[in-house]
């Protein structure tokens, strides 16, 4: 079991570490709105990755991967959120001008943790990552509640890991840059948004 946590780790610390829709995400909303709101957002992701370790260990991802209407569908409203979070980035700049008093973008914490969960919660890709890993790395043997420990320390990397990226992106010389430079990470980021929402969609038309 101890190798199979050893492999799980490694796979994941790669496939988390390789920048997606939960690192843009955490990233825009650390330089908009400051730490609290990255670090909100960071918890979100963490709890959306909850998610998908549940319905793994009780096998509904098996069934959602087999079912391609179904999974389909969820493909759509992902990428369809991620267009809709896209395009309040590339809006970002218009609003900030109308406001020459505000130096941030105001988000509270309830919107800060939803845009994580949600980013993360309905992306496919992560679906078919977990899995990948739970049906592959982890012995049918493995006790039900090992499986659901390793889950657990997944979710807490996860969260720690973009926890670390809002801390880093917050920092005063990154915020005192944005300032200036802003325009380039607000469409930076759309763009990488909009990229991965196209990626959803064309893997539709396969």
């Amino acid at each position: 079991m101890l190798n199979e946590f050893i492999l799980l780790f490694i796979a994941h610390v790669i496939a988390v570490a390789s920048p997606g829709a939960d690192f843009a995400v955490v990233v825009k909303n650390t330089l908009r709105s400051g730490k609290k709101s990255g670090l909100i957002t960071a918890i979100g992701v963490g709890c959306g990755i909850s998610i998908h370790l549940i319905y793994t260990l009780f096998g509904i991802a098996l069934i959602l991967s087999q079912s391609q209407s179904l999974f389909n569908a969820i493909k759509i409203v992902g990428a369809l959120y991620l267009l809709w979070i896209a395009w309040q980035a590339f809006n970002s700049r218009a609003k900030k001008a109308q406001s020459h008093n505000e130096s941030h973008f105001e988000m509270t914490g309830a919107q800060a943790f939803r845009q994580g969960f949600l980013t993360n919660v309905f992306n496919p890709k992560v679906t078919i990552f977990f899995l990948v890993l739970f049906t592959n790395i982890i012995s049918p043997e493995t006790p039900l509640w090992i499986q659901g420990v390793f889950g657990l320390w997944l979710a807490i990397y996860v969260m720690l890991w973009f926890m670390l990226v809002a801390w880093v992106f917050s920092r005063q010389k990154v915020l005192a840059w944005y300032e200036s430079h802003g325009h380039y990470i607000d469409w930076g980021m759309g763009g990488f948004l909009v990229f991965i929402a196209a990626q959803l969609i064309f893997e539709l038309w396969k």
